[in-house]
């Protein structure tokens, strides 16, 4: 039986060859729905958009990795391409890193700022836990004058630098993430894809009669102004300053505080020492539906952020999308965004009062609050009617798939591995040093018309 199974699986896999000019595979290893992660539901709606562009599934087979099982371990390694989802918590991407550095491909960073994660990997003796410190320690001094990094400090050290140097791509969300990358070195290809329109117009819509509701309930108790702030319940978003800065404004302006209980940080004796009683309504772990109703029922959002971390956020991208004007802080990522889409306040840990300030003046003028919100939604509109996420994610895909099928690529990164090790730096580089090898490599490399036509015909 044996003697005759050899022959059989040997012309199978004659007829059906694992490469890629016969089967395309993209390995997509990612939270996806229903993890509680915000990387799941932007995942998801990524891969959404490349179906309605038409690069998936005819073109470019790509499968989803979710969980993450010992198995991948052995399967990814075989696709064409791997594209790796990373963010800064070590229970969902923990093995994500891991496979990216085993086998490199296109990495999405969605934060910046790993420095949970790489804490976390050298704690619980992650295998690259200490490389990545190392590099992160070592290229830090390149982040001096970075006003960003100087300001907020989980961008000071680039925990981040491992993993983006190892990868073959990047997709990040914002050109800010685009500069700081470079600002320490980082020569991988980049490309930025705005943050994907996560609600259909359809949910938004429904949520728009559930918000109808909410208010009805609130107004009978004297509400006439409804201030919220969304998504995880952590320090970063200076709740606390919200709180306080609530007791400046009219008693019939109300709180909502909507999102995910993050371990370690608890709202409610916050609330409860604020003396605002009533006017602060607790919603914890909510539905996606009630989130969004919550979020379409509010006049005014509040999206702060210090310490900025280099993220892009994506209860910011739906308040938008639900045409509620939004007060955001004035660093980073949030600086990327059209200005008359939302209302900037000073970057760092803002004073309460100014707040109140910034909030009272939206909340005498419902004439600028619908502007702002017409713009905010505009833009979001413009992002979904272009699919512009889903056409930089084709970019990046074919630009890094040609890259991994160049057949001189390997032999030059051994090269270069090589020189790395006798100590040769760019300044040897400019001067010559292993410079002729290199030159003779490109020979071999195929024209760029002839790797974008082979892309193409498959």
């Amino acid at each position: 039986m044996a003697r005759l199974t050899t022959p059989v699986v040997g012309a199978v896999r004659r007829i059906y060859r694992w490469d890629h000019k016969m089967d395309p595979r993209i390995a997509w290893l990612s939270p996806m729905p229903p993890a509680r992660s915000g990387v799941a539901t932007y995942s998801r709606a990524v891969l959404e958009g490349l179906e309605r562009i038409g690069y998936t599934p005819a073109k470019h087979k790509i499968q989803p990795y979710w969980p993450i099982k010992h198995k991948h371990w052995a399967t990814v390694p075989w696709h064409t391409m791997a594209v790796y989802h990373l963010g800064n918590n070590l229970e969902f991407h923990g093995d994500i890193y891991d496979l990216a550095i085993r086998t490199p491909g296109l990495l999405v960073i969605h934060d910046l700022a790993l420095d949970d994660f790489v804490m976390g990997m050298v704690a619980t003796a992650q295998p690259f836990g200490h490389q990545a410190m190392r590099e992160g320690l070592l290229l830090a001094p390149r982040l001096h004058g970075f006003e960003e990094a100087e300001r907020n400090d989980p961008l000071r050290v680039p925990y981040v630098a491992h993993a983006a140097r190892n990868a073959r791509g990047i997709v990040v969300h914002s050109p800010f993430a685009e500069r700081y990358l470079r600002a320490f070195g980082c020569k991988t290809p980049i490309y930025v894809a705005p943050h994907p329109v996560v609600e259909s117009e359809p949910h938004v819509r429904k949520a728009e009669g559930a918000a109808r509701v909410i208010r009805g309930s609130l107004e009978s108790m004297g509400m006439r102004t409804l201030v919220g702030v969304y998504g995880d319940q952590n320090a970063a978003k200076l709740i606390d300053v919200v709180v306080e800065a609530m007791v400046h404004l009219p008693q019939d302006a109300h709180l909502a505080l909507v999102g995910r209980r993050i371990p370690g940080y608890d709202v409610e004796p916050l609330v409860r020492g604020s003396g605002l009683g009533a006017r602060v309504s607790i919603h914890t772990d909510v539905s996606d539906e009630d989130f969004l109703a919550w979020m379409c029922a509010s006049d005014v959002s509040v999206d702060l952020r210090y310490p900025h971390r280099g993220e892009v956020s994506g209860s910011l991208a739906r308040s938008m999308q639900c045409g509620r004007p939004t007060v955001v802080s004035a660093t980073g990522t949030y600086l990327d965004l059209p200005e008359d889409a939302v209302v900037h306040v000073p970057a760092g840990r803002l004073e309460p009062h100014e707040l109140a300030a910034t909030l009272r003046a939206l909340i005498d003028d419902p004439e600028r609050r619908r502007r702002i919100g017409d713009a905010a939604r505009a833009h979001t509109s413009d992002l979904a009617s272009s699919e512009a996420t889903a056409h930089v994610y084709a970019e990046a895909m074919d630009a890094t798939m040609r890259l991994l099928w160049d057949p001189a690529r390997r032999a030059l990164a051994r090269w270069g591995g090589a020189l790395v090790d006798l100590g040769i730096t760019e300044e040897g580089l400019a001067e010559g040093y292993g410079m002729s090898y290199a030159r003779a490599l490109v020979e071999f490399a195929p024209p760029p018309h002839e790797a974008r036509e082979s892309s193409s015909d498959r």
